[in-house]
């Protein structure tokens, strides 16, 4: 009897019938049978994009439905499966486009349904059970040298389910789903604590945690710790390559640009097809204001892989800063509707207008953003700004203070709330300045310490000539947004400074050569 496996599913297409296994408990799901053909055209097309048009012609024949219809279906689906469509586990909604299955169906022909359940908890005991036994097995049972040899693939299975379930959770961009993901490497390493995969899954997961879901900085701490212990085993540059990318990563969390840059390159040589840590790479090089540079190892990115919309949001960014801003603008917008839940995107676009002057545009799109649930200190702090531009600071001020909740190990937002809330003394604040000191000392080179230490300096120390100094700095180390500087509310005290307006100047002369470096390298950008 053909079945299809979908994580704890099991669909039984000749029957009509789907089972949700849970250990030895099966229990069916009862499904009308226009749901059941739309789940089976959706595991037909598994990971690929099925428009409304797709579907209506599939499942619903020469019958005339509205998109409406198919809106309806797909939720009564998604509620028979148990499947949240803010976090969805099996069908995603594609925005514009329409839907997908995101699970890669296993199809078999077993007459006992023998499965275990993909719920966390219970999938990490019985593969521990399975892996005691096979263990046990071997060590009380003579058996010929084939038998053993299959014995120990066996034995190899429980971990390399692990991690090919922790790589899924890690690949789905929820918060959620990262903590699954290092349950489940961590469970594989508990089984084979030399597993370089596992190894490698961990430590990005944990660097993932950190840098897009506000963790604690030490958890990328243990993540650079994971990553050199894999580096550090046997394996073919492919595999170096992704350990070394891993020690990037973690880098790149704790804020050590130079150190992660570096590693990320090193990844590519050992592997130039590694379009992730081109990206990477990429991203730091724009940081430090090198975009010419930026642009070229994005395009790289991009020809190794089409379908990378973190590479296509870099090179909206790049040519934001190179000032082809209607190109920029196109970008941004069809990213933002297309990946509803990525952070970054998330943050771009309306980021994109405000600094623009399209104030209103901006906070309107920012307040989609926080409908979308998305938790990101930048996103309330430019809210926050917006708010302030529009309606006043004392409105502004609870923005503020969910942007310090939101990264509780993060110092930038926190200094915001405090210092706008007159809670930062100037004693405090000069040992806040020499912390900030100390940080980049130790190298976290980011151009935001010293954006950060500048409103420090203007709004608790009242030493503008230091605010000044620090902003200087942080152009020197490559921060080029001219547009917020002159926009932001938190750097009015500075708008009579005739040095103010000179800096903004600089930047705004180093855009323009590289835009010019740009126009004799690459055609301008279509619109």
């Amino acid at each position: 009897m053909r079945q299809v496996e979908l994580l704890d599913l099991v669909v039984e297409p000749d029957e009509y019938k789907v089972y949700r296994v849970l250990g030895s408990d099966r229990q069916e799901i009862e499904l009308p049978k226009l749901s059941f053909e739309l789940l089976m055209y959706l595991i037909e097309h598994a990971g690929k994009v099925c428009t409304v048009e797709q579907i209506t012609a599939a499942v619903w024949k020469n019958t005339i439905v509205s998109s409406e219809t198919i809106t309806q279906r797909i939720t009564l689906l998604r509620k028979a499966l148990d499947d949240d469509p803010k976090q969805p586990t099996y069908i995603e909604s594609v925005r514009g486009r329409g839907y997908r299955l995101l699970i890669k169906p296993i199809e078999s022909s077993a007459v006992t349904p023998k499965r275990f359940s993909f719920r966390v908890p219970v999938v990490v005991a019985l593969l521990s059970i399975a892996f005691l036994f096979y263990w046990m097995l071997s060590k009380e049972t003579q058996v010929s040298d084939t038998a053993a040899t299959n014995t120990e693939v066996q034995a190899s299975n429980p971990v390399e389910l692990l991690i090919e379930r922790g790589n899924y959770y890690f690949s789905t961009g929820q918060g959620d789903n990262t903590n699954r993901s290092i349950e489940l490497f961590s469970e594989a390493l508990k089984l084979e604590p030399n597993n370089q995969a596992a190894l490698i899954g961990l430590s990005l997961a944990l660097s993932k945690s950190v840098c897009r879901y506000n963790r604690p900085a030490e958890l990328a701490m243990e993540a650079k710790q994971y990553a050199l212990q894999a580096l550090a085993l046997n394996g073919s540059d492919s595999d170096k390559s992704k350990a070394q990318a891993a020690v990037a990563y973690a880098w790149d969390c704790l804020g050590s640009l130079d150190q992660a840059l570096a590693a990320y390159m090193l990844s590519t040589e050992l592997d130039a097809k590694n379009y992730a840590s081109m990206g990477s790479a990429a991203h730091l090089l724009e940081t430090k204001g090198e975009l010419i540079q930026a642009y070229d190892l994005t395009v790289k990115a991009k020809q190794l892989q089409p379908n990378n919309h973190m590479a296509d949001l870099q090179i909206s960014r790049i040519f934001e800063l190179l000032n082809f801003s209607s190109k920029a603008q196109l970008s941004y917008q069809e990213l933002f509707v297309l990946y509803p839940d990525n952070v970054f995107i998330n943050e771009a676009y309306p980021r994109f207008l405000y600094f623009q002057g399209r104030l209103t545009e901006a906070k309107s799109e920012f307040e989609k953003v926080l409908k979308r649930d998305i938790k990101r200190h930048e996103v309330f702090a430019y809210y926050a700004e917006l708010v302030w531009l529009l309606e006043g600071k004392e409105k502004a001020l609870p923005w503020f203070k969910a942007a310090a909740e939101v990264s509780p190990g993060t110092s930038y937002p926190h200094s915001l709330m405090q210092i706008l809330n007159n809670q930062l003394t100037a004693q405090g604040a000069i040992k806040r300045l020499s912390d900030i000191e100390e940080t980049v000392d130790r190298g976290d080179s980011w151009p935001i310490n010293y954006i950060e230490a500048s409103l420090i300096a203007l709004w608790a120390v009242k030493d503008q000539n230091a605010a000044l100094g620090y902003l200087q700095k942080a152009v020197q180390s490559g921060y080029l947004n001219s547009e917020y500087l002159a926009l932001s509310p938190l750097f009015t005290a500075l708008k009579e400074r005739t040095e103010f307006y000179q800096l903004i100047d600089d930047i705004n002369q180093r855009r323009e050569k590289m835009h010019q470096e740009f126009l004799a390298a690459y055609p301008p950008p279509e619109v």
